[in-house]
């Protein structure tokens, strides 16, 4: 009852997306780590900083080891991790991740937005969320994410602590995404929500109505090293091998 009501609240905003949402307008920088590059409109690329005002026909560029974070109007955080790219399209409302990793925070009520990255569109109201577009990759924090294939069928329908990877839903670790850079300075929107969905997850886990999760494919998402690589094979099945039986000799059991 509680998840159809959230569908119902989240289709009707993503609804109002399309008509009654107003424009993104422009966002500003809010933070800088080492190599960001800004790029607005037909000049050149330069070095960000804070306070750059982001708009449409911008362009923003973190290299190595770097972390860029914007804010919109309407209180929506961004932020990138090493090697990404960003632009959006604020009269669609459209956030554009050409490469690398983004974070995205967006308050409910304010007629939600979509996510284009390869391979799919995440349709958000309410809710926060990582993509990888290395990795076509999309993790739930908080509220529901609608993902659509390009033709606008519905891929999947993910809750907290789920992530859509090839073409499947999995399950993945709040507590070590918690961990993740992208979210050590929280999420100014979702952060109760995200916290609730951690301890009901940390909660089945406990009781066994979840099963185990791969820790290191959370670790992975924030760090965006080779633990994600290795807890995405983890989760396919390729690690998860049961052991091979014992060796030795054993007669078989007696009976009638």
């Amino acid at each position: 009852m509680r998840w159809a009501l959230a569908l119902t609240t989240a289709v009707v905003g993503w609804n109002a997306t399309d008509t009654q949402a107003a424009s993104l307008g422009q966002a500003t920088v809010t933070e800088v780590k080492n190599d960001v590059r800004y790029k607005a409109g037909d000049a050149g690329e330069r070095p960000a900083k804070q306070k750059d005002v982001v708009r449409g026909s911008d362009v923003l560029r973190t290299g190595a080891k770097s972390l860029a974070e914007v804010e919109f109007e309407d209180k929506t955080i961004t932020r990138l991790g090493s090697n990404s790219k960003f632009s959006f399209d604020p009269e669609k409302r459209e956030f554009q991740l050409h490469s690398g990793v983004m974070l995205f925070d967006m308050k409910k009520g304010i007629g939600g937005g979509r996510i284009k990255s390869a391979g799919f569109t995440a349709a958000i109201e309410g809710t926060a969320g990582i993509v990888s577009q290395p990795n076509q990759q999309i993790i739930c924090l908080a509220g529901l994410i609608q993902v659509l294939d390009a033709s606008g069928k519905e891929l999947a329908l993910l809750k907290p602590g789920e992530t859509f990877i090839n073409g499947k839903v999995f399950q993945i670790s709040l507590r070590s995404l918690k961990g993740g850079k992208l979210i050590l300075n929280g999420l100014p929107n979702s952060g109760g929500e995200f916290d609730a969905a951690l301890v009901i997850q940390e909660q089945q886990l406990a009781d066994g109505t979840l099963g185990p999760l791969d820790d290191e494919l959370g670790q992975g998402m924030g760090n965006f090293g080779q633990l994600f690589t290795k807890g995405i094979e983890a989760l396919r099945g390729n690690e998860h091998k049961p052991p091979p039986p014992p060796s030795g000799h054993y007669d078989k059991p007696s009976g009638p």
